[in-house]
């Protein structure tokens, strides 16, 4: 049997970090099968992330321990046929701590799947900006190929001098998304996944949803979202868990991602949306990153203005079987283009292109 690959993982976070679990973890079954070794190191770990999210503040000692723990893990990258980083190296440290895996030779493929080169070229401080707002520079530069999720950091990355940049969306596994009818109780249920960071994006759907209401009975429901008071609309809030996520998404007729046209948002993936469509549901959007792509003739509507969510709307809520064939073909479109049965084998390729043009024997 051939030596397997043995891949080193600076990943942000651990499997309690979103972004980590869905860029990097859920594809670690399909790596190991495909005879792919992956050491896991996060930079935060669930301790961290524990602490933050039941204490709302970070503790010093958990973030001096990300930092002692992430230079042991480059430092012994040297054994590996390849690294795979998510995002940065170290956080808001200067360019050249960046460049420590090519100093090292090994090879390596980074992942971007949100704008956090804005956390430094748009910082309030101007001496962050001056300091570090080029500092992911010598990463993409060095990087034998780099992954994004939305043509807006495609193009960032090409910037800086990446000269290998592959689309990967971020995924689901349709196993975990059955397919469901809206609950049926007379009103149409408009849902909302995401964090209470981003909740206040609802509030530019407000005006729609009100006017929608007086034509017909309407309910927002949010999973995850931090209180809505005054929003004019009935609501029924859900925390987030993993577990109960795509039964609630079940239960709702239309999903909805409004979005700012603003440089952070540029960079979103569209996951929100993703998550909608593995259920069969149909989806309104803004026109903004890559939502624009995401969403296509038959899946639902991009809206840019109140007028258009009024009228992308009112068309969803009007017909039940025009709800039910722009779910038919959002939960099709997320099988082919989406899933982690559909974009597994590529990231299995990618990584295995990456080692291979090491000269440095894998094993």
């Amino acid at each position: 049997m051939a030596d397997r690959l043995r891949v080193l993982l600076l990943s942000r976070y651990g499997p309690l970090g979103a972004s980590s679990r869905l860029r990097f973890y859920q594809y670690l079954p399909f790596l190991d099968r495909a005879g792919i070794e992956v050491t896991v190191a996060p930079f935060f770990d669930d301790g961290y992330l524990g602490h933050l999210y039941s204490a709302g503040k970070r503790r010093f000692k958990d973030v001096l321990a990300a930092y002692l723990r992430r230079v042991r893990a480059v430092l012994g990258a040297g054994r590996y046929s390849a690294a795979w980083i998510e995002k940065e190296v170290f956080p808001f440290l200067p360019a050249g701590f960046e460049n420590l895996p090519a100093r090292i030779g090994i090879p390596y493929v980074v992942d971007y799947d949100d704008a956090i080169f804005h956390t430094y070229d748009l910082h309030a401080s101007g001496w962050v900006r001056r300091m570090l707002g080029k500092k992911l520079d010598p990463l993409l530069a060095r990087a034998r190929c780099v992954v994004v999720g939305s043509g807006y950091l495609e193009s960032y990355a090409r910037s800086r001098g990446a000269t290998d940049v592959r689309r990967v969306p971020t995924v689901v596994d349709t196993a975990r998304y059955p397919v469901a009818e809206g609950t049926d109780t007379g009103e149409l249920r408009i849902g909302w996944i995401g964090s209470a960071s981003s909740t206040k994006f609802l509030h530019m759907v407000r005006d729609a949803l009100k006017a929608l209401s007086v034509e017909r009975p309407v309910r927002l429901v949010t999973i995850g979202a931090s209180p809505l008071p005054g929003y004019g609309v009935p609501l029924e809030q859900h925390a987030w868990s993993e577990s109960s996520e795509a039964g609630l998404l079940g239960s709702i007729h239309v999903g909805i991602m409004p979005l700012p046209d603003a440089p952070w948002e540029r960079g979103k993936c569209g996951y929100k949306l993703i998550q909608y469509m593995a259920c069969g549901k149909p989806v309104v959007a803004s026109p903004v990153g890559a939502n624009r792509e995401i969403v296509k003739d038959g899946v639902g509507y991009l809206a840019g203005d109140p007028d258009e969510w009024i009228r992308a709307l009112r068309s969803l809520a009007a017909d039940a079987g025009h709800r039910r064939a722009c779910g038919a073909a959002a939960r099709r479109s997320v099988e082919r283009d989406y899933s982690l049965k559909a974009v597994a084998p590529r990231v299995v390729e990618l990584l295995r292109e990456t080692a291979g043009r090491s000269e440095r024997k894998v094993g």
